[in-house]
């Protein structure tokens, strides 16, 4: 637990240093799933919860949440399911457009990049207890895009050159292929 944590603080503090030692580490999926993805995954999920329950009844509409009481946890677990897919789809789409770029063809490596890219928004998570916190999220987004900036040309082998590029295109696949998947589920009746 004490790695996991100094390894988010590097990683927010230190990030050039952090990928240098990610870079060198072997890529195990299943230790990203358990140290990683799904503890990070689930702080946006519970805080979500416990500000729709606290908050949620004696707040404003143009400040508190808007969610009838008998949808908050399918709200929560929506969540969940989102952040866990979303990287997991990100690092395919790094699998998937790497060799445009010069890269290799490894989804451990993506996931590693994914996962690790997107601690600052998975840890930001915790604070949407209040919804005013979400601006945090966005500052967390900055740094997030940061880390993949630097991730891919550590991790991925991208080129210098092409880093930038690299993940415009993969978040603007990301946030379609979402965006496609959040409509057929909500047509499906799931969330």
């Amino acid at each position: 637990m004490r790695y996991v944590l100094r390894r988010i603080l590097s990683l927010i503090l230190t990030p050039t240093q952090a990928w240098e030692e990610i870079a060198h580490e072997p890529a195990s999926v299943d230790l990203l799933i358990r140290r990683y993805i799904v503890p990070l995954a689930l702080l946006a999920p519970v805080a979500t919860v416990i500000g729709m329950k606290t908050f949620d009844a004696s707040w404003s509409p143009a400040h508190g949440y808007l969610v009838p009481q008998e949808a908050i946890w399918s709200a929560g677990a929506a969540t969940l399911f989102a952040s866990i897919v979303s990287i997991f789809v990100l690092a395919g789409i790094f699998v998937l457009i790497a060799p445009m770029y010069g890269s290799s063809r490894h989804y451990p490596s993506a996931l590693k990049v994914a996962t690790y890219g997107a601690v600052p928004v998975l840890v930001a998570g915790a604070l949407l207890i209040l919804p005013v916190m979400v601006m945090i999220s966005v500052v967390a987004l900055c740094h997030t895009l940061y880390l993949y900036w630097i991730g891919v040309r550590r991790v991925l082998d991208v080129p210098e050159e092409a880093r930038t590029e690299f993940i415009g295109i993969s978040l603007t696949m990301l946030g379609g292929l979402s965006s496609i998947l959040g409509a057929a589920f909500s047509s499906a009746g799931l969330f």
